[in-house]
């Protein structure tokens, strides 16, 4: 039984994609956290499992009717139309959402209004510096037009945030190569439009295998160790002093 669960634990470490990361509050009570597009609940049920008070929003009526049965609190719509506190949550999230935004600049100013001082905004984008991007162009995944409305770089994301009023940006590659495999996949059903090939490779990506995992293991590592990996996971944290509000006089 020793050796399955080191087994299981050097497979964990291997396929880790550093996809999600949930950082540590600062603060000494229990933390609460906001889920932007939280779909039917999954990451909420992680936070929840780790001792977070949690809140979703999401557009799809269906996916919130779903989560709501997990007994999540999450809100049919989107974080404009939300009447939030401000200060209210220790982190925000956001996984592929922010690339849909009509106004990324102004939602960001709005999670930092409702972020508590050292407060993180934690989120994931597809990484529109990549070199799969570069070369791939029209076949690329994570392009996905229009569904995308925004494509970010990492200075971009930098420069993005710190307009908002956002320090200490963090931006780490994740170690993932599954929109490689989805580009190959656009790009074969291009090329050969009457064969599976390329319908075959998509269809792998919404249900991966373990032993494919382990295979694209080496090359996700690498890519994201050379810093372009094709998915991008950003932290930034809201300052302990807001700069935009003047002190009264």
């Amino acid at each position: 039984m020793r050796s399955v669960g080191w087994i299981n634990r050097s497979y964990d470490w291997v396929v880790e994609s550093r996809g999600h990361i949930i950082p540590v509050p600062t603060a000494t009570d229990v933390p609460r956290g906001l889920e932007l597009g939280c779909a039917s609940g999954a990451f909420l049920e992680i936070l929840r499992s780790r001792g977070w008070i949690v809140t979703g929003v999401e557009p799809s009526a269906a996916a919130a009717r779903q989560a709501r049965q997990k007994g999540f609190d999450v809100r049919i719509g989107t974080l404009e139309s939300e009447a939030f506190p401000e200060a209210e949550f220790d982190a925000v999230f956001a996984w592929m959402v922010v690339e849909h935004l009509h106004d990324p600049p102004g939602t960001l100013r709005r999670i930092l209004q409702l972020l508590k001082p050292t407060g993180t905004f934690v989120f994931s984008v597809p990484n529109f510096g990549c070199w799969e991007a570069a070369v791939a162009g029209r076949y690329w995944w994570a392009l996905d037009l229009p569904r995308h409305l925004q494509h970010f770089t990492p200075r971009v994301l930098r420069r993005m945030l710190r307009d908002a009023g956002f320090e200490q940006v963090k931006i780490v590659h994740q170690r993932n190569a599954f929109n490689l495999v989805g580009t190959i996949g656009l790009w074969l059903m291009a090329q050969f439009p009457r064969k599976s090939w390329g319908g075959r490779l998509i269809q792998y990506i919404d249900n991966p295998r373990a032993g494919g995992i382990l295979a694209l293991a080496p090359l996700a590592w690498f890519f994201a160790g050379i810093r372009q990996g094709g998915r991008l996971t950003v932290i930034a944290r809201k300052p302990a002093t807001d700069s935009s509000i003047e002190p009264s006089r």
